[in-house]
């Protein structure tokens, strides 16, 4: 039978061939670990994982190496850090037996850290959906497709869990600025600052689109048309109370630490009809900035104690030094398109030629 791998079951005293000599001396074992299990109710017997990485190996072969019945070869069922925790007793239907410490797994790669990673999946307390889907990508082919869809449905029950919470506690921060003066370069550095993992709303009519459970969400260049009612705005933006985002495919709910809105236009010409119309609905919004920032050429003001009942921020401010201030712009290296067009194209040199292309 052919597999891409294995797992070898024999009891202590029936292998006959040093496991590790064996492991080293057949080049087609990308990765092995073994583990002898001594302090279970049965007789002391090791357990082997060979993997063969993209190729496959023939279980009569493998038997042959360590000098054992072919029938001592199983298939591994499940995933490859299934078969891995089962080397320590760490899978949840192995609670009840004795439980192995990953130091007396010996392997080629590092156990520990590949174990730890097998617990991403699902653990929203510490790694965003985004996180998470990174890992499945990182995983084996074979492995990647059932990874990720036991992610998905894994997500969408936290979800609907977190629709549920009413109560959280989130930062609202807006900075405002001109064009090309750095708000959005500024947005990023702080969540990375803050070790949060971010998403950039990807269109005035979607912003939420491409959310992804992230800790940092970026409002990027938002103006007060981009919702066509300012109740969706203030709903995203409650410190105090959760409730689902309208986005096109499904609502989603924001379960992260901060939010930030960058913006051309300051807050205080925000929805100017509710100046005249209704106060309160404009104080809803404004108490809910618990930080304004003004992103100017030279120097940032950063109001750590939000807005006024006008708009304006409160206090003097912080002022920092704007490190994009004297550089003009962020330059970024750009395609020399002459030279491009020069490989394809036959240049007009000659007054001649201009006068035929008139």
């Amino acid at each position: 039978m052919q597999l891409r791998q294995m797992e070898i079951v024999t009891d202590k005293d029936k292998l006959t061939v040093d496991i590790q000599e064996t492991c080293k001396k057949y080049k087609t074992i990308k990765q092995w670990a073994y583990i002898l299990h001594d302090k279970d109710d049965t007789r002391p017997h090791y357990h082997i994982y060979l993997n063969f990485g993209t190729s496959s190996c023939d279980t009569a072969l493998v038997a042959s190496w360590f000098n054992i019945p072919e029938n001592f070869i199983e298939k591994v069922k499940g995933r490859k850090t299934d078969m891995l925790l089962y080397l320590t007793h760490g899978n949840d239907s192995q609670k009840n037996k004795h439980q192995y410490s990953p130091t007396e797994v010996i392997a080629n790669f590092d156990f520990e850290t590949e174990i730890e990673n097998s617990k991403i999946i699902g653990d929203f307390v510490h790694y965003s959906y985004a996180q998470q889907v990174q890992y499945c990508n990182s995983l084996p082919i074979a492995e990647k497709s059932k990874a990720f869809t036991q992610l998905k449905k894994l997500w969408e029950l936290e979800c609907q869990c977190a629709s549920l919470i009413t109560d959280r506690h989130i930062e609202v921060v807006f900075i405002c600025g001109k064009g090309g003066s750095g708000k959005t370069y500024y947005a990023k550095k702080m969540l990375n600052s803050l070790g949060y993992d971010f998403c950039i709303s990807s269109s005035s009519n979607d912003p939420f689109q491409d959310y992804m459970g992230q800790n940092g969400m970026i409002l990027d260049d938002l103006r007060d048309t981009t919702f066509e009612h300012m109740e969706d705005l203030l709903k995203i933006l409650d410190n105090n109370t959760n409730s689902s985002v309208r986005s096109r495919f499904n609502n989603k709910v924001f379960n992260g630490k901060m939010i930030i809105v960058t913006s051309v236009v300051p807050l205080k010409y925000w929805y100017p009809k509710y100046r005249y119309d209704d106060n309160d609905t404009l104080s809803q919004l404004y108490r809910r900035i618990t930080c304004y920032v003004e992103v100017r050429i030279n120097e940032i003001a950063v109001y750590s104690e939000g807005v006024d009942d006008k708009g304006d921020p409160k206090g003097l401010g912080a002022l920092f030094v704007n490190e994009l201030g004297k550089a003009e712009k962020l330059k970024t290296e750009k395609m020399d398109m002459v030279t491009v067009f020069s490989g394809i194209c036959d240049r007009v040199t000659t007054l001649e030629q201009m006068k035929f292309l008139v």
